[in-house]
């Protein structure tokens, strides 16, 4: 286990500025996940923090100890990709196996270490199988079992579940939880799911172009974003923007109303009027989709089962205390 702590780095390629001047504190046993938009910094991020990319400014430090001129190898982190980077040609038990080898570690050593990672892991029985004889959800294991047996001080993961079909991905994230707090271990996880952030992290990190957004739990970011950027990303589907003149309560000051589509009611006194254009009938839910004013695309997310259909008009409300309003720069007031 580990502390992290990132201070002023910053990444240029050529003349090309990547990683902007990126303050963070991760805590030791701390669950911390990098969301964004692809091309926002977040895995360069994570390759600069393991040694992979070298930082062009700035301190890295784990444990306190700074890291800039450390390799890789010599960090105490182990990095999980999302293409696995197994040896196709070797068993899973020499996958696992590999890296200790390398490190001289005694036979007797690397046994007891696979073998209680590879428990850990419901890998025992397919010790002997070769990649190709397993599932992308197996395999995938097996990458994290072979960090497992380095005893890393960090873990580091970059978008692990991105080639894993939706199913699999929801029992990867949950078994991937559950790793964390039989380990206690400091996890860094990079993502571009919302979902999967707001599902795993103690702590979200919002990231876009190269800069930080915004930094807390899950429900601080879902609550109160900081900016209308963090508003939108967080939360699926994605929260409404209507403009301040169609919201009779809008604060002084406001440009923009957002509302969660969770948080939207039909009601025939409501403010907005939107003409539907698609029902997604889910069974315990139905999501309506439509426009409230021609550049204001709307989704309301309603209980159960509904028989409004394409082409009905509905009136929607939202409660004051699920409103968030934004300034014209898009910053929360």
């Amino acid at each position: 286990m580990a502390t992290l702590e990132l201070s002023k780095v910053v990444k240029t390629f050529d003349k090309t500025t990547i990683i902007h001047g990126v303050d963070l504190q991760v805590a030791d046993g701390e669950f911390v996940v990098f969301v964004g938009p692809s091309g926002c910094g977040k895995s360069t991020l994570l390759r600069i923090i393991s040694g992979l990319e070298p930082a062009s400014g700035g301190d890295i430090r784990i444990d306190g100890q700074r890291v800039n001129d450390v390799s890789a190898a010599h960090r105490g982190c182990s990095m999980v990709f999302q293409s696995y980077a197994l040896y196709p040609h070797m068993s899973v038990y020499d996958n696992m196996a590999f890296g200790l080898e390398n490190l001289g570690v005694a036979k007797s050593v690397i046994e007891s270490k696979v073998n209680a990672a590879a428990t850990m892991l419901q890998l025992a029985p397919l010790l002997q199988r070769k990649p190709t004889q397993l599932s992308g959800g197996q395999r995938q294991r097996v990458a994290i079992g072979r960090s497992i047996v380095r005893e890393p001080k960090l873990f580091l993961f970059d978008e692990p579940l991105s080639n894993l079909d939706a199913e699999l991905r929801v029992s990867m994230r949950a078994e991937i939880r559950d790793l964390h707090a039989r380990l206690g271990a400091t996890m860094v996880y990079v993502t571009h799911d919302q979902v999967e952030a707001m599902t795993m992290a103690d702590k979200i990190v919002v990231l876009r172009g190269g800069r930080i957004e915004q930094v807390g739990s899950p429900l601080d970011l879902y609550n109160r974003p900081c900016n209308q950027f963090v508003a939108g990303f967080i939360g699926s589907p994605r929260m409404n923007f209507v403009p301040v003149a169609q919201m009779p309560r809008a604060k002084a000051g406001a440009a923009t109303v957002g509302i969660r589509p969770e948080h939207a009611q039909l009601s025939d006194q409501g403010p907005l009027s939107m003409q539907v254009s698609q029902v997604e009938q889910l069974g315990s839910t139905s999501i309506l989709h439509g426009n409230v004013v021609p550049e204001a695309a709307f989704e309301v997310i309603l209980p159960g089962q509904t028989r409004i259909q394409r082409g009905d008009t509905v009136r929607v409300s939202a409660p004051d205390e699920h409103l968030h309003f934004f300034d014209p720069q898009g910053l929360r007031l």
